[in-house]
């Protein structure tokens, strides 16, 4: 304990030499300089106002207040980031449900087939939430099952979309696609023989034959703190 009792006077007597020092530099403005140097702006030049010993004294704590200043800037920075990021995973996830589904265009409709390059309507949803991490069953009517109840009005992009292409409509699910917004869907077609994208608008039919949504993905409202802090970020990275 007497160890580092000695080495905790030890810092302190340190820091009393240095603020008696920094009090002794002649006609030296502390309030300004102390501001300048916290707001990391010009650092004024006091070379003819001190003494050689005030003035290397003064440069050598003005340099290692820089770095330090400097190192808590750019770890704070870090921190900033890495919460916007983690806020908007969410809008992350459901981009990525998307992408992958475009890439997947044209690929063949066979019933029954899972990837990589043919798929049934299940069998194309099922890869594509895999991807983002989502697991599903493997029909379309288990698929049905999962997430929360959508209505048509309130469909949201990554949102599952089910429908009854029974000759005649029964209400059961035999058919599922993935909602893309402005009123289109992608989905494996059997009609088509491939993967394709398809508008509620121009083809009535499956408007007709909708039944519901799912909603597997889960829209989180973005942390105010990060969205209030974007621009301070930005300008900071830019001095």
């Amino acid at each position: 304990m007497s160890f580092f009792r000695n080495i905790l006077l030890m810092i302190i007597a340190v820091q009393l030499f240095v603020a008696l020092q920094l009090l002794a530099i002649k006609k030296w403005n502390l309030q300004t300089t102390f501001n300048h140097t916290y707001n990391l702006l010009t650092f004024q030049d006091v070379s003819h106002t001190v003494s050689h010993k005030e003035y290397l004294l003064y440069t050598s704590m003005k340099n290692n207040l820089k770095k330090e200043l400097e190192s808590y800037k750019k770890n704070s920075l870090q921190n900033q980031f890495l919460t916007i990021s983690s806020c908007y995973s969410n809008n992350t996830l459901e981009e990525k449900v998307e992408l992958y589904a475009k890439n997947l265009l044209g690929k063949k409709y066979v019933w029954g087939a899972t990837g990589p390059n043919k798929f049934d309507c299940s069998g194309f949803t099922q890869k594509v939430y895999r991807t983002a991490g989502i697991n599903l069953p493997r029909v379309s009517r288990e698929q049905a099952k999962v997430g929360k109840y959508i209505t048509y009005e309130n469909l949201k992009r990554g949102d599952m979309v089910f429908f009854d292409t029974n000759h005649k409509k029964v209400g059961k699910v035999n058919h599922v696609g993935i909602y893309l917004g402005d009123s289109k869907f992608i989905h494996a077609s059997s009609g088509n023989k491939k993967v394709v994208i398809t508008s509620f608008n121009k083809r009535r039919y499956y408007k007709n034959r909708f039944l519901w949504g799912r909603r597997i993905i889960k829209h989180l409202k973005p942390k105010p703190l990060a969205l209030n802090h974007i621009e301070e970020v930005t300008r900071r990275v830019n001095l």
